[in-house]
């Protein structure tokens, strides 16, 4: 285990390292924080968008009832699709 020397054993010199050091964690650590905020804004944003699409899903299908399952909702749209591809032929 490495000894510990309090700040006033240590010579100018040494503080000098430890602070150059300390910086460069700081520096680590704080590109560490930007680029997860980033990736934690971009998350966000996809599942905005991803409650948008759903909202339209839901209406495109005629399912916007408050009790209407996600089950329900499969059913209906599955039901749509078959029509449609029944209407082509």
């Amino acid at each position: 285990m490495t000894e510990h020397k309090s700040t006033a054993d240590l010579s100018r010199e040494e503080l000098e390292t430890a602070f150059d050091e300390l910086a460069v964690h700081f520096d680590k650590a704080a590109r560490h924080l930007e680029h997860a905020t980033r990736l934690a804004a971009k998350q966000g944003q996809q599942y905005g968008e991803a409650l948008l699409w759903l909202k339209e899903i839901r209406q495109a299908a005629g399912a916007t009832a408050p009790g209407i399952s996600h089950r329900e909702l499969c059913l209906q749209i599955r039901d749509m699709r078959r029509k449609a591809l029944e209407g082509q032929h």
